[in-house]
């Protein structure tokens, strides 16, 4: 009796959902990736999944008729411009888009304004509307007090599986809410007080030094040809002076947990310093370096903080997500804006760039030119391409930051400059068949993770460099970095360890005495 009375609102909550799910989410899936039938099934499964969690807040709103009222055109009105530029440019809303609408002048937001956006803001408003009045005269909720705690049930549930919430996240329309309440979760984050770390800490005396942190994506050591991979993924770095070091351990298998580790003094036996001290990037403030953070990466609530401590941030892509697959987004977009932070007057800079490196999905981080190995992947559906289509794709994506590295190195080649690289965690590549990261692998645990010095950086420094040379093959965790990076500047004494640091002297013994 209850669904027999009900069924012309269901019939209702449907067409709504249906408008929002056909007009607005679908421009994220047109133009994905897909290469089998079966992958457009799954494509499309996803989509009806989607479908399902909007489909439990058109309920939850419609239920009484002022709400539905207030909401639903306000839902439709964002989505249509959100879903306008996810389909005209590939852009997604993120926390940087976010923060780049809210600076922007009017005149920089008006000039996105075409009349194909209106005439298309404008027919949602309209069918909207529509819908609007459709409820308030045609349609009776009945016993609406069991619809509230069937509704508020289904969006409870639907909205703690994880599996559903995380897409859900970075969908049209729901991504509106997630993404704003990122951006100021963040911003909470970032104005959180964390006391300084210099405290005893002696600067260096280098009148001009350059130090570069490579922040890279994703890079297993074992598929650089300089660690004895059988393929040249590295052709312009195996011509460097690299001081590789094949055998660090990442604990972390993905960006949001890892970063923070690397960043600060957190370890073992402090984890939780990764989220209540502040980063190396402090030190090179309190020693006069300018500290610039060039972002190819979305930020996150985890290492924001860290992001704001430098002078200066960048962002070079601010309309990717993880979950585009259809547009170009490569490291080389960063390139520029370091230049620019090369010709800046201040004789010691700090640059850290953080990379998109080898992240899924891998056909979108490198250029077409450098498509060597072959066949590549064809659909973003990894159960439909080849262990020998994914391999081929990941090795292109090392190819191109080779390439990137390369050019960044010719850069400081003439300066008095050093390179830091380390991946965030490495990948699997179908090892105990797992695919990608986060889900727990041996091959995560092995970032790739390198040093280049200039030529006038090695002179003044030699015993660093043999230092390095001697500790290549040794055993390291990601702790290294926040004591080797301030040595490497100069710095000493404090909280900074020479014992964790890549630079740690050998003890002697008969063997390296001879």
């Amino acid at each position: 009796m209850f669904l027999k009375k009900n069924l012309k609102y269901f019939g209702f909550v449907l067409i709504a959902t249906l408008f929002i799910g056909i007009c607005f989410t679908s421009t994220d899936f047109i133009k994905l990736p897909f290469h089998k039938f079966k992958d457009f099934i799954e494509i499309f499964l996803q989509w009806v999944v989607l479908l399902i969690a909007i489909g439990s807040v058109v309920y939850l709103i419609s239920i009484n008729k002022y709400i539905f009222s207030a909401l639903y055109p306000v839902i439709c009105f964002l989505s249509s411009i959100l879903a306008y530029f996810r389909y005209t440019s590939g852009t997604t809303l993120t926390t940087m888009i976010l923060d780049a609408a809210l600076s922007n002048d009017t005149q920089t937001s008006m000039d996105l304004i075409t009349p194909w956006l209106i005439l298309w803001v404008i027919f949602s408003l309209i069918v909207s509307i529509l819908l609007v009045i459709y409820r308030i005269k045609k349609i009776k909720v009945h016993k609406s007090g069991i619809h509230w705690v069937i509704s508020i049930l289904f969006f409870l549930v639907v909205f703690n599986v994880q599996r559903i919430k995380n897409p859900v996240s970075e969908r049209i329309p729901l991504n509106v809410y997630f993404i704003t309440s990122r951006y100021f979760s963040e911003k909470q984050e970032i104005q959180k007080d964390r006391a300084s770390l210099s405290e005893n800490v002696i600067c260096g005396e280098n009148d001009e030094l350059i130090v570069v942190f490579v922040i890279g994506e994703s890079l297993r050591a074992d598929h650089l040809e300089f660690n004895g991979y059988h393929r040249n993924t590295t052709p312009h770095l195996s011509n460097e002076d690299i001081i590789s070091f094949p055998n660090i351990y990442s604990k972390y298998a993905y960006t949001n947990v890892s970063l923070p580790h690397i960043l600060t003094r957190a370890d073992s036996i402090s984890p939780e310093r990764a989220y209540s001290e502040r980063s190396f990037i402090d030190l090179f403030n309190y020693c006069g370096f300018y500290t610039a953070w060039l972002a190819n990466q979305e930020s996150a609530k985890t290492y924001a903080y860290f992001m704001h401590e430098t002078d200066t941030l960048i962002f070079a892509n601010i309309n990717r997500s993880s979950y585009v697959f259809d547009y170009k987004w490569v490291d080389m977009d960063l390139f520029p804006y370091f230049e620019q932070i090369i010709q800046r007057e201040e004789d010691r800079k700090l640059i850290i760039l953080h990379t998109i490196g080898s992240h899924w999905y891998y056909n979108a981080h490198y250029t077409d030119e450098f498509q060597q190995f072959n066949p590549i992947i064809k659909s973003r559906i990894i159960s439909s391409c080849t262990p020998e289509e994914l391999i081929n794709s990941y090795d292109n994506t090392v190819l191109y930051t080779d390439y990137f590295l390369h050019n960044i190195i010719d850069r400081l080649r003439d300066k008095n400059a050093i390179l830091f690289y380390l991946s965030d965690h490495g990948e699997s590549l179908g090892e105990n068949g797992v695919w990608l990261h986060a889900a727990d692998s041996p091959s995560i645990h092995e970032p790739a993770s390198f040093v280049w010095m200039s030529p006038s950086y090695k002179e003044s420094n030699f015993e660093k460099y043999t230092q390095l040379q001697e500790n290549r093959l040794k055993r390291f965790r990601t702790d290294f970095l926040f004591h080797t990076i301030t040595e490497a500047a100069g710095m000493k004494g404090g909280v900074i360890d020479h014992n964790f640091s890549l630079f740690k002297s050998f003890e002697p013994t008969e063997n390296n005495l001879k």
